[in-house]
């Protein structure tokens, strides 16, 4: 893993989910995923708020997603969904994605040594919230 700071692994993760969601929501006919979809979009959205609001305060550039990572994200995407749409399908995308996240924030987490008690806060919360996503999305399996 490239070595990146843990503010910055908080950072990206988030961008991903912001940056993936709403191509999946619009794969969707399901009202009651796409408002689950929305929810989820919207505490990655504040989460990478903070980040940056932390990055900046603390005078750290922001490292973007490798526009690979993000095209191949919505090439995936687009090929898995060509031929299901269905509610679980969609779903369990959303939660292999989530799962990916959880992975990375954790090995981030035990990688990093002493970090800021700010940051190491809100990795947590992306932790949690990460962990709590892939629960609510499993009623939709």
């Amino acid at each position: 893993m490239k070595k990146l700071s843990l503010l910055n692994h908080v950072y990206q993760n988030t961008q991903m989910g912001i940056e993936s969601l709403p191509l999946l929501k619009s794969k969707s006919q399901d009202n009651t995923f796409q408002r689950a979809i929305d929810h989820q979009y919207r505490e990655y959205k504040q989460l990478n708020q903070r980040a940056q609001n932390l990055m900046k305060k603390k005078h750290i550039t922001p490292k973007d997603v490798p526009s690979m990572a993000k095209m191949s994200a919505t090439v995936m995407t687009n090929m898995k969904t060509l031929m299901d749409r269905s509610t679980s399908h969609l779903a369990e995308m959303v939660i292999q994605g989530n799962t990916m996240g959880v992975t990375q924030i954790t090995r981030a987490l035990h990688e990093t040594k002493a970090p800021d008690a700010e940051v190491k806060a809100l990795a947590h919360q992306l932790l949690k919230t990460t962990e709590t996503n892939v629960k609510e999305l499993q009623k939709f399996l």
